[in-house]
């Protein structure tokens, strides 16, 4: 194994291995695996067929392309690792990545999975992009008794139905936080930048702006416990409609209330941009936490100067060695550069996926899932462990925990400047230093 594969690793809770679940049980678990082969028509033997959920045709299709990157180069790296074959039951099976297209729609997403199952054979889901298609593919598979890994989907609504049913959705595990976890990391660097003295705001005075949707007022509300958490008092959350581009009076109010720090997130470029140039066009001396921003290819031309000094925690950045190696890895394989969150975290959970079914040894609902729940997987851009139930790092159990560098799914914060972004935190990676705005 080359040092670029060794980055990915699984660790295990102690009280959890193969021998616990299948000691005793060989009869049990050979009872239920006829079972589910003969409910959806599979092979027990031949390559293990793994479905990989995207929109790889339809309006998201270029994210589809993406995710299709990361995946196959997730299987190749495993392969050049020896984890593939997988060993099943004690028998060596191939991995095949089935492609299953939603065409970034819920009905056809249903379809295409119940056709990848039934028709093609899948016998576990990775990966996944949007909310709509979640909500509607995590009842579709129930019947199948399927595990479905790494969904990239963000809404709450996905959060909320695995905790008002955590058995019945047990298989299920949401690999991207839900918007009040995500605005939930800002509080550390933040804190660490008042400690250090690089921040010494007028006064300990705050306001968020979101957009008025389930993601806004999620995000929003963790927004203002984190900046709470940090000793400020938040005097006004705006919701703000997502085609809004005028935000003249709320800049106002900020502005009597003399607030140092504005959290924001609005979805729509049009609103985002528009805020963060009214907020200097009008002269706020406040940090702008401008969450999702670069999320446009375009943030720098649609903001020009507005945005600099801006901070941001919305997206995967290469900062360790070993990112940058897979930066380069996949520069050369592909010609072109990584977009990370559509190829770096898939990339991720399909490694992951390889290395639980090693682990498990088994294609069981039940062991598979526990298998999951009770993984620390340290991948290239993050450490991958999912909740046991709702707190600070996670809204539901089954949902991806957020944490430090390495200690949880992590984004860097970046500040803006001259049309760039530039890793301010952690500091050990940092490729700049944080520069309060002028006059704060």
């Amino acid at each position: 194994m080359d040092d670029k594969t060794k980055r990915s690793g699984l660790m295990l809770d102690g009280s959890l291995n193969r021998r616990d679940f299948l000691v005793g049980t060989s009869l049990a678990t050979a009872s239920l695996l006829v079972s589910a082969n003969l409910k959806s028509g599979l092979a027990a033997d031949g390559p293990l067929k793994i479905g990989c959920l995207g929109p790889f045709t339809g309006p998201a299709a270029r994210t589809g392309d993406a995710m299709k990157e990361g995946t196959m180069l997730a299987i190749e790296d495993a392969r050049a690792a020896n984890e593939i074959p997988v060993t099943i039951d004690g028998q060596k099976r191939d991995v095949e990545i089935v492609w299953i297209d939603d065409q970034s729609s819920p009905e056809v997403a249903v379809k295409a999975l119940n056709s990848a199952i039934n028709r093609d054979g899948v016998q576990m889901i990775i990966n996944g992009w949007h909310s709509s298609v979640a909500l509607a593919v995590m009842d579709a598979e129930l019947p199948y008794n399927i595990v479905n890994l790494g969904s990239l989907a963000a809404s709450q609504s996905i959060a909320d139905k695995i905790l008002a049913e955590p058995e019945k959705y047990r298989g299920y595990f949401k690999g991207w936080p839900s918007a009040k976890a995500e605005a939930g990391i800002y509080a550390e660097p933040l804190q660490q930048f008042l400690d250090k003295g690089m921040w010494k705001p007028a006064n300990k005075k705050a306001a968020v702006v979101a957009e008025d949707t389930d993601y806004g007022s999620s995000w929003g509300q963790s927004m203002v416990e984190s900046l709470q958490r940090i000793g400020f008092e938040v005097v006004a959350f705006d919701k703000v409609a997502l085609e809004q581009t005028e935000f003249a009076p709320f800049v106002l109010k900020y502005q009597a209330a003399k607030v140092s720090a504005v959290g924001m997130t609005i979805s729509a470029s049009a609103g985002a941009s528009n805020l963060v140039k009214q907020i200097r066009s009008q002269g706020l001396k406040a940090l702008v936490l401008g969450h999702g921003l670069t999320w446009f290819n375009d943030w720098a031309e649609l903001t020009g100067q507005s945005s600099d000094y801006v901070l941001s925690m919305d997206s995967p950045i290469p900062i360790a060695p070993w990112q940058k190696d897979w930066m380069a890895r996949f520069q050369e394989k592909y010609g072109h550069e990584a977009n990370l969150t559509p190829s770096g975290l898939p990339y991720d959970y399909t490694r992951m996926a390889i290395q639980v079914l090693n682990q498990a040894g088994t294609l069981d609902f039940d062991t598979l899932s526990k298998t999951i729940k009770a993984a620390s997987y340290k991948g290239i851009w993050n450490l991958y462990k999912f909740a046991d139930g709702p707190g600070e790092k996670a809204t539901a159990p089954n949902e991806i925990l957020t944490g430090s560098f390495m200690e949880g799914l992590f984004y860097p914060m970046v500040q803006l400047m001259n049309g760039q972004k530039k890793v301010v935190y952690p500091f050990e990676y940092a490729e700049a230093e944080f520069v309060p705005p002028p006059g704060i």
